[in-house]
Formats: structure tokens, sequence, C-alpha cells
């Protein structure tokens, strides 16, 4: 889309990756790294500090409000017509066990709808972005960007289901009994799955958990949609962002869209209706 304010997209591109490289120095080198406790007992490290230092300071100059997850919400936010949404180091746990598997969000959300992502992983280099009606986009290492295109599959037997790794409980483990995918693959960052599945890798991701929020999933979003996948909530509604309530509390379904609804009846037997 052509935004009726002045942004670059190659400016945010570069800003996330700037942070992500720095927090890559970090990732390589973790002798001495400071770790704290959040209040939800969820790990929080200097890396993902110093990343949202990085991306604060580069958004300032737009003036628009940010909800971030490592900055405490004052709620002024509400009833902005743009905002950024910032999870500046996705797959913390990743991040500390050395699996790779974190990575660096930006979105940009105008009037609750995310029309502007970037999410780079700094493990194997790869930079997905997209925006509102021109496409979802992979550069790696470099490269020219690449074209996203989900998979073809239509059927959730014949289908890639990624899960969370580090919240994989008994609820997530009978969705899988029930639905019997093809394959399924423990992963970190909600950002890198949702990147598999853009390019095609995988088909799927769910998770019936409430403790994901904005931030986890926004940047993703708009680059998954823009690969012709689809996301909403196990509801199958659509997630509105900017809200007070930043935690997705109806899950997250995730998929090519060709085999969102089986996932969606799949979610409902496990937790009975809504």
């Amino acid at each position: 889309m052509d935004f009726p304010f002045k942004i670059e997209r190659e400016d945010i591109i570069s800003l996330v990756k700037k942070a992500g490289d720095e927090i890559l120095e970090i990732y390589e080198n973790q002798s001495g790294l400071r770790t704290y406790k959040k209040r939800d007992s969820s790990p929080v490290t200097e890396a993902d500090f110093l990343s949202q230092k990085i991306i604060l300071k580069g958004l300032k100059k737009y003036g628009w409000k940010i909800l971030s997850e490592e900055t405490e919400d004052d709620l002024s936010r509400l009833g902005e017509d743009k905002i950024w949404i910032v999870d500046p180091l996705d797959g913390t746990r990743e991040f500390l066990d050395k699996k790779g598997e974190f990575s660096v969000m930006v979105g940009l959300v105008v009037r609750g709808e995310p029309v502007l992502g970037v999410v780079y992983k700094p493990c194997g280099g790869k930079i997905y972005f997209a925006e509102k009606g021109k496409g979802a986009y992979l550069k790696e290492n470099g490269k020219d960007p690449v074209k996203l295109e989900v998979s073809s599959t239509s059927s959730l037997s014949e289908a890639h289901l990624l899960v969370t790794r580090s919240h994989f409980d008994g609820l997530e483990k009978k969705f899988v009994q029930n639905c019997r995918p093809k394959k399924v693959t423990p992963m970190g960052s909600i950002g890198v799955k949702l990147g598999q599945i853009a390019e095609g890798k995988a088909d799927c991701y769910v998770t019936l958990s409430n403790k994901t929020s904005e931030w986890d999933i926004c940047a993703p979003e708009i680059i998954l949609k823009e690969a012709g996948g689809k996301v909403t909530d196990l509801k199958g509604e659509n997630f509105v962002y900017n809200r007070k309530e930043v935690k997705n509390l109806n899950g997250i379904v995730a998929s090519n869209g060709k085999i969102h609804n089986q996932l969606l009846s799949s979610g409902r037997k496990i937790l009975g209706e809504f």
C-alpha cells in the first residue's frame, strides 16, 4: 500500500537488522550474560533491553506511540490511529538455550490492523517483511528478496504443524492427537514459525494458550497474510490491535489458509464451545 504518511520500509528493515545483529553478538558469547525474571517468571536478558533501546531510538522520529514487550504500558496509546508494536527479542528461552530460534519483530498498526511487518532471524540471516497489498518477501544473507507463497496443502492429515517449544502443555498435546497432522515440529519464536509457513516450509501453527500478546503476532501476521495465509484466534476472529488487554486470550491459529477451518474445528473439540 502507499502510506498516506511518510515512512520508509527499508529504514525499518535496517533498524530491525541493526538490533538483531547487536544481540547476535551477545548470543554468540553469552559468558556473563545478565538474566532477570519478569513478573510472570519468564526470562528477560540484557539482550532484550539492548534490542529495545536500539529500536525505540530509531522509531522515535516518527512520533507515534509504541507498544513494546519490555516497556511499561501506560495506555496512552489507546485511541491513537497509528502505533508501533515491538518485540525486541521473541524467543528469549531459545536465545538462552542457544537454539537459534529467536527473532526481532516490528509491526506498524493503523486503526487496529497491521500494515507493515518486519521479522529478523539473526541466526541464518533471514529478514521477512511485508506491506499490506504488496506481498511478503524474504531477504536472506544479503541476497535479493524472494517473494513468499504459502504451501498448497489442503488436508490436515498431510500437514506440517508447528507447535511452541516452551509452552507445549496438555491441551496442545491433545490437540495434536486429535488432528493427527503428518508432521509436528516444536519451534521457538512465533515470528520464526510464521516465517516458515509463509515460506511454504510448514503449513500451520496453533497455540491454545492465553500467554501470547499483541507483540508476539503483529509483525508476523501481515507477513503470513501477504504470503497467502490466514491468522485468527480460535474463534476464527481476526486480531484487532492496540487493545487495552494486550493478551491474546483466545489463542492463535495460523495457516496456509487452506486448512484453517479444519484447525479451528479441531481446536474447538479440545476446548469445547466458546
